[in-house]
């Protein structure tokens, strides 16, 4: 038997075997890019994760205490709390420090460099926006639809307005929480739309 006689069955073979994966489907090709969400599922997952931002830094401030004129209040020798200076502030915002009281702003702030926790500084921002808006509503002025994503400079402009909400002096603990609970509510209805 030649080399060339011995070749011929496995090139039947080879044949044979191509046919037949041509008959068999052909797998559909690996999707390379991630399917973008539906845009309504985006909003209500985006005003889901802003709720879930407000109700732990209500938490954050039944548990902790609540202050004024500082982001942080502090434990001082013989049991007192006094407020925390600028310097000592920057380091509280992580929540490895311990502190005894947070302002509206120093309890987001905290909830945005927490580690261990899935809150992002999207959400705070969007937590922001959502408490800004309720303190309008509850100025008895209008607000705009929960869920609205403003410029940079607008909301930094609206943390200085809740800033000086919060340390002003007819502002109380109740008002504060109140507040937080309005803005719950804010993202509750809108992402029911």
């Amino acid at each position: 038997m030649t080399t060339s006689e011995r070749a011929r069955p496995a090139e039947a073979l080879r044949a044979a075997w191509s046919r037949f994966r041509a008959t068999l489907p052909v797998p559909p090709a690996p999707p390379y890019v991630v399917p973008q969400d539906d845009p309504g599922v985006a909003w209500s997952r985006r005003l889901d994760r802003v709720r879930a931002a407000l109700e732990q830094a209500r938490t954050d401030l039944v548990e902790h205490g609540w202050a004024q004129r500082a982001w942080f209040s502090v434990g001082a020798d013989g049991g007192t709390v006094r407020l925390a200076t600028s310097a000592e502030a920057f380091a509280l915002v992580r929540p490895t420090g311990t502190v005894a009281g947070a302002c509206l702003v120093g309890a987001m702030l905290r909830r945005a460099e927490d580690p261990d926790r899935a809150t992002t500084h999207d959400d705070v921002w969007g937590a922001v926006d959502e408490l800004y808006e309720a303190l309008h509503e509850r100025m008895g002025h209008g607000s705009l639809p929960p869920g609205r994503v403003d410029a940079h400079h607008r909301r930094q402009a609206k943390l200085r307005v809740l800033t000086a909400w919060n340390d002003a002096p007819t502002t109380t603990r109740a008002d504060v929480l109140d507040l937080l609970d309005r803005a719950v509510s804010r993202t509750v209805v809108g992402a029911c739309r």
